[in-house]
């Protein structure tokens, strides 16, 4: 029941936002708007206010901004031709059809900065570190990174940037470790492999221990004897201190027919012997968990909270892109790219169950999603009716509005037959 609550109120708001961005352009620019809608299908509650009338109807799985002039030329008795968006210059039309995906996308931007703001991004931790490198010795693992040479960093990628940017020179690594600030001075390595200057660390939001958290109750791991709160504290007899070292280091000797772990047990020291055949380190670490440090948010301050959201933005928007590529190149198929309202809601549910942090991030990607989708230009879609102003601007010849609505209205059967066999397809998924 949650699950549906939080899945009606995600949609209920997020096509509010789409459908007040059509709105409100349409009044900016003097259009007649007859209805605004929330849902499809017969009224459960309407009102009308001047000439608009509000309405929430039964299927709450879109929406739309009825406009007169939209899809005939003919005016009615009681609305004046020049208030007709038929008659409206073309790039106004343009313009009160991308303002909807507008909406969308600049909900992703606030939302990004609501969990900026208010809820903070992880801390960089020292998740592991290589033996004999410059950090080795210098660094801890668990140690909180607050800022590198006087620069706050929130990504490895800011971290990699500093690093690179001292050439060889010493970099100042500002620390929290076990409730104490400390300066550590690192001066990093060039490596002619990578092609830049190292320090020898991973840097993470999360440090993961050498600890077992949980086993799966399948082999690999629990079939040779481990138990939870075992602590791998070698593989192969090469110390691994931390969760990261240990993936490194099976990495690094798989394939194999079998790996020796070093299994701190309490008080007692045991060997392990895990056959490896034919697996790789995901393989073998299936259903194994491993215990953290914990995690630790910090709120960035304006300048920076800014930066952060419109990286996301842009990190976003890569990832739409390189999905859409994925499925026109073959590599994805459009049935694992695209979830219909089950694969939503299943989605906002194990959202909910992680924290508000991991709900917002959700709900922003999904209004990210709603954006872009709509702006393709396919029939009955906002890109379609804007690509028909875009038209008509560069060609100077109007398209009939019969002849258009006619093309929205077939495409929009095709998007619910799309949509139903997107939900068909979720719910296989359940079963699975």
């Amino acid at each position: 029941m949650i699950t549906l609550l939080v899945f009606l109120g995600t949609i209920l708001v997020l096509v509010s936002a789409h459908e007040a961005g059509h709105f409100f352009a349409a009044k900016r620019a003097g259009v007649y708007v007859k209805e605004f809608a929330i849902g499809f299908g017969p009224k459960l509650f309407s009102f009308q206010r001047r000439e608009t009338v509000y309405s929430l109807r039964a299927f709450p799985l879109g929406g739309y901004v009825r406009l007169a002039g939209e899809d005939t030329a003919e005016a009615p008795p009681d609305v004046p031709s020049d208030r007709l968006l038929y008659n409206k210059p073309p790039i106004v039309r343009v313009w009160v059809s991308l303002a909807g995906p507008a909406s969308n996308l600049l909900m992703t931007l606030l939302v990004s900065l609501v969990i900026l703001w208010g809820i903070g991004t992880p801390l960089l931790q020292v998740a592991a570190l290589i033996p004999g490198a410059p950090a080795s010795g210098l660094l801890e693992p668990g140690d909180r990174v607050l800022a590198i040479a006087g620069r706050s960093v929130y990504s490895g990628e800011s971290v990699s940037r500093l690093i690179s940017a001292s050439h060889g020179e010493p970099v100042t690594f500002r620390l929290e470790r076990d409730g104490r600030r400390l300066n550590v001075a690192v001066t990093p390595r060039f490596d002619p492999a990578e092609g830049r200057y190292l320090v020898g660390g991973y840097f993470l939001p999360v440090t993961f221990t050498n600890e077992v958290q949980s086993l799966a109750g399948t082999p690999p791991l629990s079939g040779a004897g481990l138990r939870e709160k075992d602590r791998i504290v070698a593989v192969n007899g090469e110390p691994t201190p931390t969760g990261v070292d240990i993936v490194n280091r099976l990495d690094g000797l798989l394939p194999a027919e079998s790996v020796s772990l070093t299994v701190e047990r309490g008080e007692t020291r045991v060997e392990v012997s895990v056959a490896a055949v034919g697996l790789d380190v995901n393989g073998l670490l299936a259903g194994t968990t491993f215990a953290t440090l914990g995690v630790e948010n910090r709120r960035p301050g304006p300048v920076d909270g800014l930066v952060l959201a419109a990286g996301q933005f842009s990190e976003g928007l890569a990832l739409m892109v390189q999905s859409i590529k994925g499925i026109l190149t073959g590599q994805v198929r459009a049935s694992e790219a695209f979830s219909g309202p089950v694969g939503i809601a299943r989605l906002l549910g194990e959202g909910v169950s992680q924290g508000p942090s991991a709900f917002l991030r959700l709900f922003s990607l999904l209004s990210l999603s709603l954006g872009l989708f709509n702006l393709v230009p396919f029939p009955a879609l906002d890109g379609s009716r804007a690509a028909f102003a875009l038209y008509e601007l560069v060609r100077r010849k109007r398209i009939p509005p019969e002849r258009e609505g006619m093309i929205h209205a077939i495409g929009f059967v095709i998007l619910i037959g799309f949509m139903v066999l997107v939900t068909y397809q979720d719910i296989l998924k359940l079963f699975r």
